[in-house]
């Protein structure tokens, strides 16, 4: 026997085993070669952060930058999606993964109508308040209760978070100025400007944390902040309902944007067909959302209970390991996956052995989602899926030709996949792989039409 590097660790595999998966891998790859010459994806080809689906450009932007979301896209990639397929200015616009509704707001500030669907509340929330066309009076109503709490020297903690592992990611006075802040939001009449003042909250939390997020989760910062006391805490708030007001005043939203809080994976019907799509699906990267945004989540009161979080990831698409979904339709299936990744996944030495069956149901999930998306489109309308390829065990999971593929089972048209950026993977997994399987790793842009 000799030693096989498989994921994370040196295990020992004897010859014929190596060779048969070798052969697996392979076959894979020849089945990816025949898929690149039918797309012909396209792009750059060089690893880099600084890509037109980054975030980073929304944290700029007026409005955008109400809520830093890591996960979004960046207004001018939407807003160049729109004016290149946008047939006409009636155009109605669809994100069914809204996130914090950026596809929403810039297709609005261009005069399209847009809906928006997300399962997670938190981007719902965002998404609503990002995309409101506030009247006068709503604005009069939110510089009222900015000068009204400017005079409040202290508060009683009405409302306390059912979760003690939120609580410890905050220093001890932190997190009584946090829960008094937090009973001042909830104790405001619900509605609009209830929502502005919680949102505005909530996109404090990493700053006054003693975690950041990292990864699937978060993790203790090196350099901790300064404990924010009640008066300290309360000033920030208003500073940044400062900027919302500047940045209100300083837009004009002609259009309505329709939020939905709605899984993607359950049939739905729009008021109107749409002409454009333009979103990208959570990534198969073993991302639990439901823990990576956990604070903002309980602090929102969006969960309560622990079945909270159990239906959020029920609802979602299937990306990662650390939930045992229960037996979906398999109608969906990709045969390269369950004939060809899959099996060859089985034989490595994983870090998990859940990773493929996450793999079966997320690219199950990918081909409802889809079909859910094609019963509300108009004909000749163009659909943009932004995805990120992935490795597990050595092996290159080429999400956007998969999805091609998919779709066009489903009636779809593939007419380009345009690459934005090479992806680095796990240093444990990026010595598995060939230089030509290295080219397969990369984030992309599949460009779909329903005719």
């Amino acid at each position: 026997s000799k030693s096989c590097i498989c994921q994370k660790k040196v295990v020992t595999l004897c010859p014929i085993l190596c060779a048969y998966a070798k052969m697996r891998k392979e076959n894979i790859i020849t089945y990816y070669r025949d898929l690149e010459n039918k797309y012909s994806p396209r792009g750059v080809d060089y690893s880099t952060y600084i890509t037109p689906v980054n975030f980073k450009e929304s944290l700029q932007t007026p409005i955008h930058r109400w809520y830093g979301y890591k996960e979004g896209f960046s207004p001018s990639f939407v807003a160049g999606f729109i004016d290149e397929f946008g047939t006409q200015k009636e155009s109605v616009v669809f994100d069914p993964f809204s996130g914090v509704g950026t596809t929403g707001l810039v297709a609005i500030s261009k005069g399209h109508k847009a809906y928006l669907m997300d399962v997670n509340p938190l981007g719902i929330l965002a998404a609503r308040v990002k995309t409101t066309n506030y009247s006068h009076c709503d604005l009069d109503e939110i510089k009222r209760i900015r000068a009204q709490w400017n005079e409040i020297q202290d508060y009683e903690i009405r409302y306390d978070i059912p979760n003690d592992t939120v609580k410890r990611y905050f220093d001890p006075i932190t997190l009584d100025a946090l829960l008094k802040v937090r009973s001042m939001v909830l104790d405001l009449k619900e509605g609009l400007v209830q929502n502005v003042y919680l949102l505005a909250l909530l996109s404090l939390v990493e700053q006054i944390s003693t975690h950041h997020k990292n990864g699937n989760g978060v993790k203790k910062k090196r350099l901790l902040p300064s404990p924010y006391d009640f008066k300290v805490l309360k000033q920030t708030l208003l500073d940044r309902i400062d900027l919302y007001v500047a940045d209100i005043e300083g837009s004009e939203l002609t259009q309505k944007c329709d939020v939905i809080n709605h899984s993607n994976l359950d049939a739905y019907t729009l008021p109107t067909k749409v002409d454009l799509v333009l979103t990208s699906p959570p990534y198969a990267n073993c991302f639990d959302y439901s823990k990576v945004y956990l604070t903002e989540l309980w602090l929102g009161g969006f969960f309560r209970q622990k079945e909270d979080q159990t239906l959020f990831r029920e609802q979602s698409v299937i990306s990662h390991v650390h939930y045992r979904w229960k037996e979906r339709n398999s109608a969906y299936k990709s045969s390269v996956v369950e004939d060809m990744i899959i099996p060859t996944l089985k034989q490595q030495d994983l870090w998990s052995a859940n990773i493929p069956n996450m793999l079966s149901g997320y690219f199950s999930d990918l081909g409802k989602c889809l079909y859910n998306i094609s019963q509300n489109l108009n004909h000749g309308a163009t659909i943009g899926f932004v995805v990120g390829n992935s490795v597990y065990g050595g092996v290159p999971i080429a999400t956007d030709i998969i999805l091609a593929e998919i779709a066009e089972k489903l009636g779809y048209r593939c007419t380009e996949i345009r690459v934005y950026r090479k992806v680095i993977a796990s240093s444990q997994q990026m010595v598995l792989l060939t230089e030509e399987e290295k080219h397969f790793v990369r984030e992309s842009l599949v460009i779909l039409k329903w005719e």
